[in-house]
């Protein structure tokens, strides 16, 4: 973006003071707004207020977000309850404020931090949600084997799914990839994620489709478990892998539902994928 000549609206922030559970966030500023109240006061190291929240130094801060969109805040909350209601979920749990920020622009870094290095490793990231969406492909191989003998490997439940995943991501990754990561959170088997990457912060919940009317289950499912990974500290990207997402109903329904939450203090971003 040309900041000589930004956009005039809308821009939004979200901040969170570390030791603080909310996210103080404003929508809907002109960029004149913007820069005169958060952006300048930042990069000066001057004191500023967030939606109320004093800000007296950059190193207080746990998180900040600031993106850019096309239409106001009230036009993100009307589609998404739009959206709720059409697919009869009654949605608690999003914060409205926070849709201008997870479908925006992002620009934190260019008005924010410039010139300094990036510290999250958003490629790796990036990774792991394309080969969740490639997966079909990979097994498809594995299903049909032309060598006598050789036994294919057939995906019939959430346990295929997750083997064959968590063969890949260990293929590609650095990292350490574990299975069953939550016996802490909650206790109870049902409780715990498919796949945990600690150092990227990512959970990963499988789900497999055997037919169109799992999509009314696979709905209620996922609303509870927003709730319940929130509780894992490292969470910042929660990936929701449906495979065999051809049988569903409406897949589109559940595409819709990639977006920033905020539950309970923590804020992650979640990631549909159909597969």
């Amino acid at each position: 973006m040309d900041f000589t000549s930004p956009p005039e609206r809308y821009w939004h922030c979200s901040v969170k003071i570390a030791g603080k559970k909310d996210y103080s966030v404003v929508n809907d500023l002109t960029f004149q707004e913007l820069d005169r109240t958060i952006v300048s006061p930042w990069n000066t190291g001057r004191t500023f207020t967030v939606s109320g929240t004093l800000i007296r130094s950059t190193e207080s801060v746990e998180a900040i977000k600031i993106t850019h969109t096309d239409q106001p805040r009230s036009y993100y909350a009307e589609r998404h309850n739009e959206r709720m209601r059409a697919s009869r979920i009654s949605d608690l749990a999003t914060n409205r404020s926070l849709l201008p920020l997870s479908l925006g622009t992002d620009l934190t870094y260019e008005l924010l931090f410039s010139g300094k290095q990036e510290a999250t490793p958003e490629p790796d990231v990036r990774m792991v949600e394309q080969l969740c969406k490639r997966l079909p492909q990979a097994a498809r191989i594995l299903a049909v084997r032309s060598r006598k003998g050789k036994k294919a490997y057939e995906i019939s439940d959430e346990y295929d799914v997750q083997d064959l995943l968590h063969a890949l991501l260990r293929a590609y990754l650095k990292y350490s990839v574990q299975e069953d990561p939550l016996p802490k959170v909650a206790g109870a088997k049902s409780s715990r994620a498919d796949i945990s990457i600690e150092e990227l912060g990512v959970l990963i919940e499988v789900k497999y489709v055997h037919g169109p009317e799992d999509q009314k289950r696979l709905f209620e499912e996922y609303s509870q478990d927003l709730v319940l990974y929130a509780q894992w500290s490292h969470l910042r990207t929660l990936v929701y892998l449906i495979y065999n997402s051809a049988d569903l109903r409406d897949g589109e329904a559940f595409e819709k539902l990639s977006s920033t939450q905020e539950i309970g203090g923590k804020r992650f971003d979640v990631k549909v994928v159909l597969a």
